[in-house]
């Protein structure tokens, strides 16, 4: 009987689609990234049968694109949407016994969003950043701090409130070397409206220099990206001193230096941000303020 189950399974993974949909079943009970990996090296022998091996990348990244969005619907996801939340629960508790001034902001996604693009743990042609701990995509806390200061900096804002952007955000030059006043935590999602995961189409027409119109091979990449609808939160923490002697923040300015950062998330977050993607609607919704 053993032997039977077993011939039947191999026959039915001689078709690579087959295979990878074997492969990325229920995603929401298991770890993706070690589950897209998987799913990469054990289906390759049977595309390349069928098709020399040409453009696995591509047709990997459409197919588990499409079981990625297959997996998270919102219905699906509700446990670890759940379990994200009482973990920022969690975070905002800590860092409010630790820092002065601690402001949840939440994002609500009024486009798709792409982010970590080039993640190096997904065998994908576009990635997006997950966290193989919470089984979640999120907005690593770097590209939300990047975002608020670029967006500042490109809006000629050399201080808030009189506070330099060096010291909100730090600085890494040898002269003024110090960490920031300003924390951010990795952004997760909580809630969303239909699907938590999106594919996504573009279709590059070059892929090299000096080519000619007619000679032009549109090749379509499909890759995951987080919802339109999907509200995201992450939590703003602020010193008020960068050392005992020097203290440069107070109620006031912090409120301030919360407000404009969330400002600044409005421009957009993430990969694409100049054909639509990334657009948020950023709010603080909650505060704790010594």
């Amino acid at each position: 009987m053993a032997l039977e189950r077993w011939c039947s399974l191999s026959r039915v993974k001689k078709d690579p689609y087959t295979c990878v949909s074997e492969e990325l079943k229920n995603l929401t009970a298991r770890n993706v990234i070690s589950a897209l990996v998987k799913a990469f090296v054990s289906c390759y022998s049977l595309y390349r049968e069928e098709s020399k091996g040409a453009g696995y990348i591509p047709w990997f990244s459409r197919t588990a694109s499409e079981k990625l969005s297959e997996s998270f619907t919102c219905d699906k996801a509700k446990p670890l949407l759940e379990q994200s939340s009482k973990y920022l629960d969690t975070l905002l508790s800590e860092l409010s016994t630790i820092f002065d001034a601690v402001f949840t902001i939440s994002l609500m996604l009024v486009s798709r969003l792409a982010i970590y693009t080039r993640n190096p743990l997904m065998p994908l042609e576009i990635a997006i950043a997950w966290d193989p701990l919470l089984n979640l995509p999120y907005i690593p806390a770097s590209s939300l701090k990047g975002t608020a200061r670029a967006w500042l900096e490109l809006n000629n804002y050399k201080s808030i409130e009189g506070v330099d952007l060096d010291d909100i955000f730090g600085s890494s030059t040898r002269e003024k070397a110090h960490i920031s006043l300003a924390i951010f935590t990795d952004a997760y999602p909580v809630s969303c409206l239909n699907r938590l995961v999106e594919p996504d189409v573009i279709t590059p027409h070059y892929s090299g220099d000096n080519i000619a119109e007619v000679d032009v091979n549109p090749t379509p990449l499909v890759f995951p990206t987080i919802a339109p609808g999907v509200t995201m939160k992450f939590i703003l923490a602020l010193n008020y001193s960068l050392d005992k002697d020097k203290e440069l923040l107070n109620t006031a300015k912090a409120v301030k230096i919360a407000e404009h950062i969330v400002k600044a998330l409005e421009g957009g977050i993430g990969a694409k941000t100049s054909i639509g993607y990334g657009r948020a609607k950023p709010a603080i919704i909650k505060s704790t303020i010594k």
